[in-house]
């Protein structure tokens, strides 16, 4: 357990969230209490906390629907606990970052978003082709914004005294955001219950949050958009990595999750793995936060 200290812990209001039945699916165990959480005063964000543990990160050759990109199977530890987004950001949130910041996105400045027929000019988070409702995921952001957001997020939040002792707001890694979305299980769920993909979405993005929830509360980990992670590209290590992230020089950013575009089975499954040049904007592609401590990964074996 991690001592936030008494300014952190006092700052931010704890809360539970509520699963609304209990419902057994296959590969998904029910959690066995609530999952811990804290909102960040002021941005309506809620932060759920991730316990340190061990997983298999990708699957093994045979496994229905994996690629050749998940492999080889690593070993992957995490020695410290770490907190991630309920939700992805969204556009209320994203919105109060511009005002604040009067920052300017990429896609603004370098021709627009990607949509379904292409790039289009004077499209941006603002107008992604549609009118995006407030508690909708933020999407046509680059990796480049996605990273600004955090980082005042983090000035934000330090200046409060709301941080840890080396810790930080910033995108989670790979295999971060890989261990959460399996969330102690081996396999996916069924993905109606969990998931915005093509079959279900009728092709328009949703609000965060009309899903329920995986196992350790987190919202839209599976579809709905795809979500901008830390790693450059690279292939895995195999064998057993303590805090594992990838390469430190790359050409394209990773990106988890299927969207609600994505065909079922693979498209949205846990283990998939996309990658975009980090100046990329897209209709079906958002982030989440992380509140992380940096380490240096190690091989263990």
């Amino acid at each position: 357990m991690i001592s936030f200290g008494t300014s952190f812990a006092s700052s931010l209001r704890p809360t539970r969230l509520l699963f609304a039945a209990a419902v057994v699916l296959a590969g998904v165990r029910p959690a066995s209490a609530a999952p811990e959480t804290m909102v960040v005063p002021g941005l309506n964000l809620t932060m759920v906390k991730i316990t340190r543990g061990t997983f298999h990160m990708g699957h093994p050759a045979g496994y229905p629907g994996s690629s050749a990109d998940e492999r080889p199977v690593t070993m992957v530890t995490f020695s410290k606990d770490f907190w991630l987004g309920a939700t992805d950001v969204t556009v209320a949130q994203f919105r109060q970052f511009v005002n604040e910041t009067k920052y300017v996105t990429e896609p603004e400045t370098t021709g627009g978003v990607y949509l379904s027929d292409g790039k289009r000019p004077g499209t941006s988070w603002k107008n992604p082709g549609f009118v995006p409702e407030d508690n909708f995921p933020v999407v046509g952001v680059s990796w480049n914004d996605a990273m600004k957001f955090c980082e005042w997020l983090d000035a934000r939040e330090r200046k409060a005294g709301r941080i840890p002792e080396g810790y930080r707001y910033t995108l989670p890694t790979e295999a971060q955001w890989e261990y959460a979305a399996r969330a102690g299980t081996t396999d996916d769920p069924e993905p109606e219950q969990f998931s915005w993909y093509d079959e279900n979405s009728g092709g328009k993005l949703h609000a965060v949050g009309l899903k329920q929830p995986n196992p350790w509360g987190l919202y839209d980990m599976l579809g709905l958009v795809w979500q901008w992670v830390a790693d450059w590209r690279g292939p895995y290590p195999g064998g057993h990595v303590v805090d594992w992230e990838g390469p430190e020089i790359g050409t394209t950013r990773m990106n988890r999750s299927g969207s609600f575009g994505s065909p079922k089975g693979h498209g949205i499954m846990s283990t998939n793995r996309w990658s975009t040049p980090g100046l990329t904007s897209r209709t079906s592609l958002g982030f989440r936060v992380a509140l992380r401590a940096p380490g240096t990964p190690q091989k263990v074996r």
